[in-house]
């Protein structure tokens, strides 16, 4: 009998290692702005970072995981960062994904807006900073961007950003958006 034990043990541990854990996302439903009305989120499996912690309020209103540091409030805080998974139907590929989000983004964000890549620590996240100034509540964000599937195999593009109010405030939060990047099982 402690063979067995021993053995199926052996076993677990052995898939375990064919299969590493990694990234998912999960479908949520939830009640939106009226009862008879549904609305999917995509919320992808990050870790919080350290001193920050998710703001449930504004994740269910904006469908999205918000996360604001400790003792502050959505709305209040000079920097924010969330996570949210856009479904992928059509399987893009990754770059193409980001080039068409980026086109769109650039013909409704006025003349003064501006892209521009940032190096990543995961070969497979594409990072972009996205600067607008004609915006007051977000005129700064750095995004990351990366594929993942849901346990159903349904494609998704993950995106994980930090937002604020100021380029001194974003950029401070870049290095946590870095560890996120870091502990997500990226396939």
């Amino acid at each position: 009998m402690r063979r067995f034990i021993f053995g199926m043990a052996f076993v677990t541990v052995s898939c375990g290692a064919m299969f590493p854990a990694r990234a998912e996302v999960d479908k949520i439903i939830h009640v939106c702005d009226r009862p008879e009305r549904l609305c999917p989120e995509y919320r992808p499996r990050v870790t919080v970072p350290d001193g920050w912690v998710r703001d449930e309020a504004a994740s269910l209103k904006y469908g999205a995981s918000m996360f604001v540091p400790n003792g502050k409030r959505f709305g209040k805080a000079e920097v924010i960062m969330y996570a949210e998974g856009r479904y992928n139907k059509d399987r893009t590929e990754l770059i193409q994904w980001v080039a068409d989000s980026d086109r769109d983004w650039t013909t409704t964000s006025g003349k003064n807006a501006k892209i521009t890549t940032l190096p990543s620590v995961n070969p497979k996240v594409i990072i972009n900073r996205y600067d607008n100034p004609s915006l007051k509540d977000q005129p700064i964000e750095v995004i990351a961007h990366y594929a993942d599937l849901d346990k159903d195999g349904n494609s998704y593009v993950v995106r994980l950003a930090v937002s604020g109010l100021n380029e001194t405030a974003v950029l401070a939060a870049v290095p946590l958006l870095d560890k996120m990047i870091v502990s997500a099982k990226i396939p």
